[in-house]
């Protein structure tokens, strides 16, 4: 299995990427039904009805935008904040090599971190919300 480097991998909501950001993770869990029936003789029976997909981003609180391109920290405070219909936000995540996964997701929590010897971080949890698809761009 090759390795892929953190930085090849591109997490991206509203097509901006996360500025500063330091990690990635990516979690894609089935939602299983178990069902016992007289004809099962007593047999579980598993079937994968679902997908829950989770995502966290840690990296540097950005507090200027040079560039357009980059999600910075009132970004994300305000996605963190939105509620209702504006809660929901498109997101693609690609490795460099990898095709890239397209949906919706929304932001489940929000952590900042500073003390006065290193610099301010953030932590974002998102989970998806719909289907997540193969995007070609």
């Amino acid at each position: 299995m090759a390795a892929e480097l953190g930085y090849n991998i591109a997490f991206k909501v509203n097509n901006k990427t996360f500025a500063g950001r330091t990690q990635d993770d990516l979690t894609i869990t089935p939602t299983i039904k178990e069902s016992i029936t007289k004809d099962d003789a007593g047999q579980k029976n598993s079937a994968v009805t679902g997908k829950e997909v989770t995502f966290s981003c840690q990296g540097l609180v950005v507090l200027t935008d040079a560039a357009t391109t980059k999600l910075v920290r009132d970004d994300i405070v305000e996605l963190a904040l939105a509620t209702g219909a504006s809660a929901i936000i498109p997101f693609k995540y690609q490795a460099s090599s990898g095709k890239i996964l397209s949906g919706n997701a929304i932001i489940t929590g929000y952590s900042e971190s500073s003390n006065s010897e290193d610099e301010a971080t953030y932590s974002v949890d998102l989970k998806s919300t719909g289907a997540i698809t193969f995007a070609t761009t």
